[in-house]
């Protein structure tokens, strides 16, 4: 039934026979293996091959499976994706052999109720927990002079409780020891420092020794750490979608001798900001965060690797470098979503020499209006495809007026439709884009595509609307900024530090509800079952487990 999907013909060249090729994706998903190792596991067992439709002699090799899974099964994929998973809910409730690659029993996946859901978020949870302060936390190495009283824990059930609570550094400590002295064994005289729990300047100055990098470092650790925890259950797809961007945090303090502070738009309701860039894991109702790194300070930007020398808090192309850099060992992206302040030379750049394909809206510049206005038919909502668009700009280790070519997509807008980022809200750091100007949308992309056939322009046409992908980054920036403590502090250290154990509490949120909602007979919804403000209150009274 879906051969009609395949956009290959019969006389393809590379094309093997879609029954077998379908099927033999199918398996792999539902048995949760790569698709690239689909070839030696067909030669390992001769009778699903043959049950499939392959013989010994046509089993293809693993990179025809992978290209396969990349080009021709890519309109195909979610169906396959969300078939396999059903394939196996049915068979881990049957019992059958195939099934029991979602990590969940016949127990957890019956019924629907009040007590079930309850009783898989406190299951869910206090794994979850248990996975961060064996997995995560010990990548957090907070400096700690010798003979301290305190154990290296104890920092993080502060930076915990500072999270949870919204809490500045002695406000923290404050409720800290409530729990301590609640609900730990303390005999108050003969260990007197726990009778209150470790103070917050003990944190603060622990925080000041670490370095930016260090900080980075850190968190981008720990957060694949959970990632490697996480990936056997999510709905990722293998590759994976990326998404790239960056947030802005207000900053309302002395800015004098500050190097991290920077200036906002406009139409920005504070003036001044701490800018962070961030790597998102894209799935079905999950954005999990695996990669960060602040931005915004010179000194940091390797400005003489770029024409001309001109000094600048950060460069979009370099910021994707960094990114791809911190993620490439651990996730491969099928294609990465950027927001529209990558839309450079510069950063097309860095996606080629990365190989890596990508797509973002592009610049509404006059050169680029006058092409939507003459190729894109807004009356009948046809795609429009520019091979070889050239555009020019510094290069890092280039020149000042470099051409590089992308493929410009000229797509029919609806002035009010927010879904590729020109609707009625800005995403962060660009103005609203006038409403005459919202007719057709421009997107950069190096992924095929192609305007000639119907079946082409539908084609080009899922590939930009699979952006949508990205859609609940802003929600997820806002949810950990939720989870981020409270600070007075001028040091950039202590805020990055803060943002950053911000995104593992965030990561962690959404592990809860994942697991949660993997384990309820229903379908997965994008939005979380369980609320980031129930998440907390949870932890709240289950924090002597979390360490």
């Amino acid at each position: 039934m879906y051969r009609h999907d395949d956009p290959y013909p019969e006389w393809h060249a590379e094309t093997n026979d879609f029954d077998p090729m379908f099927l033999a994706m199918l398996w792999a998903k539902t048995e949760d293996e790569s698709v690239t190792g689909l070839s030696d596991r067909l030669k390992e067992n001769p009778d699903v091959a043959d049950a499939l439709g392959f013989t010994e002699e046509d089993i293809p090799h693993g990179d025809t499976f992978a290209r396969a899974w990349r080009e021709r099964f890519d309109s195909l994929q979610t169906t396959i994706e969300t078939t396999a998973k059903t394939t196996d809910e049915i068979a881990t409730e049957r019992g059958s052999s195939i099934g029991g690659h979602t990590g969940l029993t016949l127990e957890e996946t019956k019924g629907t109720s009040k007590r079930t859901e309850q009783r898989l978020l406190r299951k869910k949870t206090t794994e979850v927990l248990d996975e961060m302060a064996g997995v995560v936390f010990p990548e957090l190495d907070i400096p700690r002079p010798e003979n301290a009283i305190y154990d290296q824990e104890d920092f993080l059930e502060l930076m915990t409780i500072m999270g949870m609570e919204g809490e500045a550094a002695n406000g923290g400590a404050d409720i800290h020891g409530d729990k301590l002295a609640e609900d730990k064994d303390i005999h108050p005289t003969e260990d007197p420092f726990y009778e209150d729990g470790m103070r917050g300047e003990t944190l603060l100055n622990a925080i000041h020794e670490l370095s930016v990098q260090a900080i980075t470092d850190m968190v981008n650790n720990a957060a694949y750490r959970a990632l490697t925890r996480i990936k056997p259950y999510a709905e990722f797809p293998d590759p994976v979608f990326m998404a790239i961007d960056i947030t802005y945090v207000a900053y309302y303090g002395e800015r004098e001798g500050l190097k991290w502070v920077s200036g906002t738009p406009d139409h920005k309701q504070y003036d001044w900001c701490h800018k962070f860039a961030t790597a998102t894991l894209v799935g079905d109702g999950v954005h999990m965060v695996v990669g960060m790194l602040p931005v915004g300070n010179p000194n940091f930007t390797d400005n003489q690797a770029y024409p001309g020398g001109e000094e600048k808090s950060y460069v979009a192309g370099d910021v994707v470098r960094k990114l791809l850099s911190i993620t490439k060992h651990h996730v491969t992206p099928r294609c990465v979503y950027a927001d529209r302040e990558f839309a450079s030379a510069d950063a097309i750049s860095a996606f080629e020499q990365h190989n890596m394909r990508y797509m973002m809206p592009a610049p509404r510049n006059d050169r680029t209006k006058r092409w939507l206005k003459r190729n894109v038919d807004m009356e009948r909502g046809i795609v429009s495809v520019e091979q070889n668009w050239a555009l020019h700009g510094p290069v890092k280790h280039g020149v000042s007026n470099e051409r590089v070519t992308t493929t410009l997509i000229g797509l029919p807008g609806d002035p009010d439709d927010e879904q590729y980022g020109y609707g009625e809200t800005a995403d962060e750091g660009e103005e609203l884009i006038p409403e005459e100007d919202q007719a057709a949308v421009p997107f950069y992309t190096n992924t095929h595509a192609d305007d000639e056939i119907a079946l082409d322009r539908r084609q080009t046409r899922r590939k930009v609307e699979q952006y949508n992908r990205r859609g609940g980054i802003e929600t997820a920036y806002k949810k950990i900024k939720e989870f981020a403590a409270w600070t007075t502090s001028k040091d950039f250290s202590v805020r990055l530090f803060h943002f950053g154990f911000a995104v593992l509490l965030y990561n962690a949120w959404l592990m809860v509800d994942f697991l949660v909602q993997a384990g309820l007979d229903v379908e997965f919804r994008s939005k979380p079952r369980i609320t980031a403000q129930r998440f907390i209150s949870f932890i709240d009274r289950q924090l002597t487990r979390l360490i």
